[in-house]
């Protein structure tokens, strides 16, 4: 029953999504620990004031969805490892964008 809730696309969707925003909080707060900063100056000044960072930090943030697209590769969650699949590819167009599009 349990897992027949998760193995689903929308799931899948907000497990990606969830991994990326989690990303983004540890690198802002890393960030903001070794600069002395908070995350909402990261968040404000980093990621939203500087074009120059932006892909890079929303680079990291895919990269902090492919622990959840392995483990449920690994379990057999078909539908939940596309779902994180999808927010990764489409994060992967907005990069493209902020690189080229700005």
């Amino acid at each position: 029953m349990k897992r027949e809730l998760l193995d689903t696309l929308p799931v899948g969707i907000l497990g990606g999504l969830v991994s990326a925003l989690l990303g983004y909080v540890i690198l802002g707060t890393a960030w903001g620990w070794v600069q002395d900063e908070s995350l909402a100056y990261f968040n404000r000044e980093v990621f939203w004031g500087s074009p120059l960072y932006k892909d890079r930090i929303a680079s990291l943030c895919v990269l902090a969805i492919v622990p959840a697209f392995h483990l449920a590769y690994k379990r057999k969650l078909d539908q939940f490892a596309r779902g994180t699949m999808l927010v990764m590819v489409l994060m992967v167009i907005a990069i493209v964008y902020f690189q080229y599009g700005e």
